[in-house]
């Protein structure tokens, strides 16, 4: 049985790399089920999910071996249920989830510890929020980005209650929703672009034996997994501007991504391993 654990590896590591260190043992509080981690480098933390524990934890930057929590949320105040998945803005302070059962984005000061109610809480028939299983904070232009079942929903960051989103991306063209497979976002507020990825489903008891890529109509095919880019403002049913396909060269390993936008870098994790790609012309500043 795999034991929960947060391992640290060099930037330039490559093939069977061992960790530079290691977060594991009983008193980090970890679970088995954590499947996400937010990094904030401004207050050198990293804030984990536990959805046994209906918890978010946040470490020190530089926690290793069996090191406890700097600060535990948890309790019936949360309103926290399942949690998978956490973002981090290191300049409001604040961190954010995005709470599949309850239809709602739920935003905490990343500074808070206990039983602590949100701040905000974006939840309403308005906001279109089903299901939702991401979400990414763009503290520069004030935006937050929600995963959702079938739509990638994007709002102010300070919307509170039910309010409706700025801009949906939803339709066939786009491959977007969890129902797709498309389980992860990122923002690059500098080139004011979403990146999100993941793999098209085939219909029940389908089997696609079709190349990845899209159709002759620009629709993506079944099974397909994927990386695109849209650019902020984009709505409706709108094609990526920019798209990353499985291939016997790409690899495509899964779907959890991160940015290294100084090395012009897309990083994906899956599978088992990490892949890096090296796509500079994606990481164009707007000034």
């Amino acid at each position: 049985m795999s034991q929960p654990r947060i391992s640290a590896y060099a930037s330039s590591a490559d093939g069977n790399a061992q960790p530079t260190r290691v977060i594991q043992g009983p008193k980090t509080l970890q679970a088995r089920t954590s499947h996400y981690i937010a990094v904030d480098s401004v207050h050198d933390e990293l804030a984990v999910p536990n959805p046994f524990a209906q918890a978010i934890l946040v470490f020190r930057g530089g926690a290793v071996g069996n090191e406890a929590p700097l600060r535990v949320i948890q309790g019936p105040k949360t309103l926290l249920s399942s949690i998978d998945n956490v973002a981090v803005d290191p300049v409001h302070r604040e961190l954010m989830t995005a709470s599949f059962p309850n239809d709602s984005v739920l935003v905490f000061r990343s500074d808070a510890n206990g039983d602590v109610a949100p701040i905000r809480i974006l939840h309403g028939p308005k906001t279109q929020l089903d299901r939702p299983i991401r979400v990414e904070v763009d503290p520069t232009n004030n935006l937050i980005a929600v995963m959702n079942d079938h739509a990638l929903l994007v709002f102010n960051r300070t919307d509170s209650g039910d309010v409706a989103p700025k801009w949906v991306l939803s339709g066939p063209k786009t491959g977007i929703g969890t129902r797709n497979g498309t389980r992860d976002l990122k923002l690059f507020p500098e080139g004011k672009e979403i990146i999100a990825g993941g793999s098209i489903r085939p219909p029940r008891g389908a089997r696609s034996s079709e190349p990845a890529g899209e159709d002759e109509q620009g629709f993506f095919r079944a099974g397909q997994r994927f990386i695109g880019v849209w650019k902020y403002g984009d709505t409706g049913d709108v094609a990526p501007w920019a798209l990353l396909n499985y291939s016997p060269v790409t690899k495509i390993p899964g779907s959890r991504m991160a940015l290294n936008p100084e090395g012009g870098d897309l990083i994906i994790g899956g599978d088992g391993k990490v892949a890096v790609y090296h796509l500079p012309e994606v990481f164009q500043k707007i000034d």
